[in-house]
């Protein structure tokens, strides 16, 4: 009943290794303790609730409680930054096709080809990051 417990919380359980193993460790002197003051296995489950709500106990206390506001704003930054740049490079004058240089007014001057177009590739990369990281965030509520 005992293993059977621990392999299932060990299943469930979404943490780094070594804080798992820390766990498990732990969930086992929890039932030697429980024993030697003369409660039965079934009585520890019982208290203990089902593998999935000790585990998201236990994940819920190693994780600190910012972590996840710290997640959502750097996917807000990297939102902005995205933005931004993708504003400035379609907003910013472009110089005719078959111009070397050309001067947008009296001091912005231009040189064809002197900016590849990295500022779209840059932007869709932060925008992505934005969006990877804020489904990596509602994933892991779920859990």
């Amino acid at each position: 009943m005992r293993e059977q417990y621990m392999r299932q919380v060990e299943k469930v359980l979404d943490l780094p290794r070594r804080a798992k193993k820390e766990v498990l460790r732990d969930l086992g002197e929890v039932f030697d303790s429980a024993l030697e003051h003369g409660e039965s296995e079934a009585d520890v489950i019982a208290r203990l609730g089902s593998p999935q709500e000790f585990a998201a106990a236990a994940r819920e206390q190693l994780e600190p409680k910012n972590r996840s506001r710290l997640g959502w704003a750097v996917s807000g930054a990297l939102a902005v930054v995205a933005a931004a740049v993708l504003a400035a490079y379609i907003s910013a004058p472009k110089p005719p096709e078959d111009a070397i240089g050309w001067a947008a007014g009296s001091t912005d001057i231009a040189v064809a080809g002197a900016l590849p177009n990295l500022a779209p590739v840059i932007g869709i990369v932060l925008a992505a990051a934005a969006v990877a990281n804020a489904v990596r965030l509602i994933r892991r509520r779920g859990r």
